[in-house]
């Protein structure tokens, strides 16, 4: 599996990310990120936001696995309840990223 995270927006409009492929990471956390996705209920495809927040983070994460690529995004009021463990994971990751 194979993850893409980025994390723009916010007051500062700063740029985070991480590129995540689990056949680099040891066995154990692997297999966390593994549970972690899965418990999310992100590969269901959410999109959501509010549209009339400002300076709010928004997230992106691009899941590719053997079933296909799934894209979600979400802002910090949108935030699934389900996905807190995995954006927890993925921001602890996350290094500065140039804008595009």
């Amino acid at each position: 599996m194979k993850l893409r995270f980025r994390q723009s927006g916010g007051f500062a409009g700063l740029i985070r990310g991480c590129e995540i492929d689990t056949d680099s990471l040891p066995q154990e956390e692997a297999a966390s990120l593994h549970k972690l996705v899965n418990k999310s209920g992100i590969l269901k495809g959410v999109k959501q936001s509010n549209p009339e927040a400002r300076d709010l983070i928004g997230y992106e994460v691009i899941v590719e696995t053997t079933e296909g690529v799934f894209q979600v995004a979400f802002d910090d009021l949108s935030v699934p309840k389900d996905a807190a463990g995995l954006l927890e994971f993925l921001q602890g990751k996350a290094q500065p990223r140039a804008p595009k």
